[in-house]
């Protein structure tokens, strides 16, 4: 067991702000990290004893006896400790309570966290199954989901010293299914957008619920979520006598009041979009429709639906049960597929109102040659999703793939002799 050694800095202690802890292994006496605290006048005194403890071998003769060896399910609880937060939100929880839950099933919970063997850890991975014990196999992404939760989990009981490796590093995280989704080319869109059925046509509202997530890359719950105070901004300027609009949608966390839900952005990254112009033009039609008739707050709901969303707001307020952004929609999806038939549009392959966040993200990768800037822009915590998961080939890709070689080949021909060798 090697001995932990951190330095820092603490503002109160005027004289002696320079601080070195250090650490040694387990109380057994609390089953925690016992630490030890230096402070110090000058930062190269600091230094100089870091170093000195970072070299010594550890010290266990203040520990009552031998450490004992952690058992599975006392870790478990001491690391759900640290998970309660202000930002631990419901999804998380229920991932940590799986994932916990599963970790004591299959080792129990008396297991010694160092009996967890790479070889264990890949048989426990190979062995999920669904927790609802519904018929079919646990799928690639959440085994995947599973896997990056228990190294997190690991990770922690390597940085506490209780084991030396992570048993779950090596693992190589489950490939999933290539699922194919359709790729919405902007002729489709508007062609969605004016589609008809006899006397109804899609609501103006429902207009700019799709042109969002195809021009800006929302997703539904903050297209749902976004009001007209908070997240939208439309900006006239006049030059010349030329008046100018421009427009923003911003993504934010926003707290819950007594009669508004809360709306928690995902993996914390916030961002400010710029509308596109077309998109635009319909949220300012709205907007003066808006004003004129319901009034709602929310710019994706009218005034009945509004209504409805804060009657279920309130109603998980009093039965003390938490809200998620997906808790404001409301047969969105149903309304996108009638929308989808009556445009006569038959797609290859998944669409959903997802699917247009995706075809914008695409859009964006294609014509923008800073992959951050789309990371960014889609508000992505890892580049790898935009690109892996976000950024789809299409038929006009593949025709100009085939036109750059034809073109690359008649260069090659003419200036070669004449002659071609397949």
């Amino acid at each position: 067991m090697s001995r932990r050694v951190k330095q820092g800095k603490e503002s109160r202690n005027k004289s002696r702000p320079y601080v070195v802890r250090w650490s040694d292994g387990i109380d057994p006496a609390t089953g925690k990290v016992k630490w030890f605290q230096e402070s110090f006048t000058y930062k190269l005194e600091a230094e100089r004893f870091a170093s000195q403890k970072r070299l010594e071998p550890p010290d266990t003769k203040h520990l009552d006896g031998e450490p004992e060896e952690m058992q599975l399910g006392r870790f478990l609880k001491e690391w759900s400790k640290t998970r309660d937060n202000d930002d631990y939100r419901v999804g998380t929880r229920r991932l940590d309570r799986n994932t916990t839950d599963r970790l004591v099933n299959h080792f129990g919970k008396d297991a010694p966290l160092s009996s967890i063997t790479p070889m264990a850890a890949a048989g426990f991975i190979s062995s999920l199954a669904r927790i609802d014990h519904r018929e079919g196999c646990l799928s690639a992404w959440s085994r995947a989901r599973t896997l990056r939760n228990v190294r997190t989990i690991f990770n922690t009981a390597v940085e506490w010293n209780l084991i030396t490796r992570n048993p779950f590093s090596g693992i190589k995280r489950p490939k999933a299914p290539e699922g194919k989704w359709y790729y919405l080319p902007p002729d489709e869109l508007y062609a969605v957008l004016n589609a008809s059925k006899g006397k109804r046509a899609v609501s103006l509202r429902r207009k700019v619920v799709y042109a969002l997530a195809y021009c800006c890359g929302l997703r539904l719950g903050e297209i749902l979520s976004l009001t007209w105070e908070d997240s939208i901004e439309i900006i006239e300027t006049r030059t010349d006598g030329v008046v100018s609009v421009t427009g923003n949608v911003r993504i934010a966390n926003r707290k819950p009041t007594p009669d508004r839900p809360p709306f928690y952005v995902k993996d914390k990254e916030s961002r400010e979009i710029r509308i596109p112009q077309r998109c635009l033009e319909l949220l300012i039609d709205l907007r003066d429709y808006n004003a004129m008739t319901d009034q709602s707050p929310y710019m994706a709901l009218d005034h009945g639906q509004y209504r409805t969303a804060m009657a279920k707001w309130k109603q998980y307020h009093r039965a003390g049960r938490e809200w998620q952004n997906h808790d404001m929609a409301n047969n969105d999806l149903t309304t996108f597929k009638r929308h989808m038939r009556w445009a006569g549009i038959k797609p290859n392959g998944t669409l959903s109102l997802h699917t247009l966040r995706k075809c914008c993200i695409t859009n964006w990768a294609n014509n923008i040659s800073n992959p951050e800037v789309v990371r960014k822009l889609a508000g992505h915590a890892d580049l790898k999703t935009t690109m892996a998961y976000y950024s789809q080939v299409t038929e006009d890709q593949r025709r100009k793939a085939a036109e750059a070689t034809d073109r690359l080949l008649e260069m090659g021909l003419s200036a070669s002799t004449g002659a071609y060798e397949g």
